[in-house]
């Protein structure tokens, strides 16, 4: 009878001890993260230095390697084989901080963004400017494109709808010779319409506001991202909330 219990206990803890392996050891899944502003603030948006540089500190321990949107999509596409843990970094917008305050932490941590830019506020107080932008791409940062002005995509007709997506890709690569065919939409916004228009407009991949891991074979012009806000709780936030997206990928949710 005792060794029956035993044996019963030792099985159990077996169960156990392989159910919490699979659900903390990575999925197939590639998630991405949105970023916005770098540093204090009064929006949810708003993610401080220190909370920014130790959810990095926490992905290096944890074996992520970051990589850029256009390696993520040669990824899902079969053309470019990733290492074993990717994840890709992004920061929507082109706020100013991006280049103080996130750059820096990025390059100590020796980690890489992807950077969406809306080209038409280039310059404008709290936004990047062109030398700016120029100087994170010579250093390793992706640089791709948000629009020339920030428009809801839905509800601006389909010829301002080209010409945003079209002028802000030419802006890009007239100033930034490395910038990516690359694009993420403003407010997450998206619809048959813009997918059409951003291969016709000579983009490779594009970004959304969908919450969801991103599995090979899947749309492009629909990669799925997690938004990070300031945490309420420290680093058990992001922590949580990253597990919480590996899980819904494992079940396929």
């Amino acid at each position: 009878m005792k060794r029956r219990l035993i044996s019963v206990a030792v099985i159990f803890f077996i169960i156990i001890f392989a159910f919490v392996a699979w659900t903390v050891s990575p999925g197939a899944g590639i998630p991405v993260l949105t970023y916005h502003h770098i540093g204090e603030g009064p929006e949810w948006y708003y993610v401080r230095a220190s909370d920014f540089e130790q959810q990095l500190d926490f992905l290096k321990n944890s074996g992520y390697t970051p990589i850029s949107v256009m390696e993520l999509a040669e990824g899902l596409s079969g053309r470019r084989q990733l290492p074993s843990r990717p994840i890709v970094i992004t920061f929507d917008d082109g706020y100013e901080d991006n280049y103080l305050a996130a750059m820096p932490i990025l390059g100590k941590v020796g980690m890489r963004g992807t950077f969406f830019i809306v080209t038409g506020k280039m310059g404008q107080p709290g936004y990047l400017s062109w030398q700016q932008a120029k100087e994170m791409s010579a250093r390793g940062m992706e640089i791709g494109s948000h629009t020339v002005n920030h428009y809801t995509l839905n509800e601006i007709n389909l010829k301002e709808l080209e010409r945003e997506l079209l002028a802000s890709r030419l802006m890009l690569e007239n100033n930034i010779p490395a910038a990516a065919p690359i694009f993420a939409n403003p407010f997450g916004e998206t619809s048959p319409a813009v997918v059409d228009l951003l291969g016709r407009a000579g983009y490779t991949a594009a970004c959304s506001s969908v919450v969801g891991i991103n599995q090979p074979g899947e749309n492009l012009f629909m990669i799925r991202r997690l938004s990070v806000h300031r945490p309420n709780y420290g680093l058990w936030d992001f922590r949580v909330r990253l597990w919480l997206l590996n899980m819904a990928g494992r079940l396929g949710v």
